[in-house]
């Protein structure tokens, strides 16, 4: 079985930016900083993460000696494409796609335009460098600063035609709390169409900026908040381009839900349609709204989410896909990621490897042979 895991990372260091960003954007670029004990991450204007009461980064950026060996280990085969690659032969996955870690902090969310492209280009540039070991089986995702849409649709461009990267990633939360479906994204879903880039929405705590769900009224509560960023607000994306009207104006636009698991898809997308009926303004297109999602949308599963049986059944197989996310997960987990999902019980061999080999490809457009 060639198995493709959807929700991978990278332990990225912060000098991704200093090595790579333009010069004359050097002495702006993200950096590390600390605020008592706390290591937190300078970006533009911002200081990360910015949820209340939340730990920082020491965890897993703090000084080596202070981290965990496991933690060691998984930053440094994360980011060394080599040993990577090894890793993923000896556990039987055939391609990654690897979203940051560091890099889901706040980039969509500085103001100055250029310096936001500069630090998308640098992230960008890294990622092409790295996937050169192989591109078929190394996939990264790009990065776009969706503040500045036409900053977005040019870096865009540049990933797709110059690094051979065809996904993007977005926290679900939208900039400046505008919805997403306003005129003022139309740029963007049209980029996404005409390059062949699939939307990417994956949520990040440790970069959930001030307008994501339940920030303040849940701090310094981690699985509340993990909740309503990871959860909630992907269902509140979903029905924001569904709802508003964007998967109706670009039919050929795929949007993936990553780490947002699934157990709420099949009553979200029940509500949608019920509400099609109730209020004519969510009346977007003759077909029901769970008809949009399963032409254009699909979900991640985690080997151990709950109801994957239940929500094919009700959804189909063909929506979801498989995702490990190594190694924001514990090594000894992902180890035994794959052969735990293999061995569910609520799943046929057949929706098995529809989930784990054919969809992705097809979602995420991971057939060539060259990262194209």
């Amino acid at each position: 079985m060639s198995v493709i895991d959807c929700d991978t990372h990278y332990w990225e260091p912060v000098s991704v930016w200093s090595d790579y960003i333009d010069p004359a954007f050097a002495d702006r670029a993200p950096a590390l900083v600390h605020d008592g004990d706390r290591l937190l991450m300078q970006v533009g204007e911002h200081i990360y993460p910015s949820a209340p009461n939340h730990r920082g980064l020491g965890a897993t950026y703090g000084p080596d000696e202070t981290l965990h060996p496991q933690t060691i280990w998984d930053k440094e085969v994360s980011t060394d494409a080599k040993r990577r690659l090894e890793m993923m032969d000896q556990q039987g996955t055939d391609v990654h796609v690897i979203f940051p870690t560091l890099g889901m902090v706040g980039f969509s969310s500085i103001e100055d335009p250029e310096l936001a492209g500069a630090c998308a280009r640098a992230y960008n540039r890294y990622c092409a460098d790295f996937a050169s070991a192989d591109p078929r089986r190394l996939r990264p995702v790009m990065m776009a600063p969706f503040n500045h849409p036409a900053v977005a649709v040019e870096e865009m461009r540049f990933a797709r035609e110059e690094c051979g990267l065809t996904v993007v990633f977005a926290n679900p939360t939208p900039p400046g709390d505008a919805r997403w479906s306003v005129p003022a994204h139309e740029d963007l879903w049209s980029a996404m169409e005409d390059l062949g880039i699939t939307l990417a929405f994956h949520e990040s705590a440790v970069g959930a900026g001030p307008t994501t769900v339940g920030i303040n009224r849940y701090a310094g509560h981690h699985s509340m908040l993990y909740l309503c960023a990871h959860s909630v607000e992907p269902q509140l994306a979903v029905m924001d381009l569904i709802l508003g009207g964007v998967l109706t104006a670009h039919r050929r636009l795929r949007v993936g839900l990553l780490e947002a698991h699934l157990s709420w898809l099949p009553g979200w997308l029940a509500l949608l349609d019920h509400i099609g009926h109730r209020y004519p303004d969510a009346r977007v297109d003759d077909l029901e709204p769970s008809d949009i999602f399963r032409r254009q949308c699909f979900v991640a599963a985690f080997p151990d989410d709950v109801e994957v049986g239940r929500v094919a059944d009700e959804i189909g197989d063909a929506n979801i896909v498989f995702s490990s996310d190594w190694p924001h997960k514990s090594l000894t987990a992902q180890a035994t990621s794959l052969e735990e999902f293999l061995q569910r019980d609520d799943l046929s061999d057949q929706r098995k490897a529809a989930m784990a080999c054919d969809n992705p490809r097809l979602w995420m457009d991971l057939g060539g042979q060259e990262g194209n």
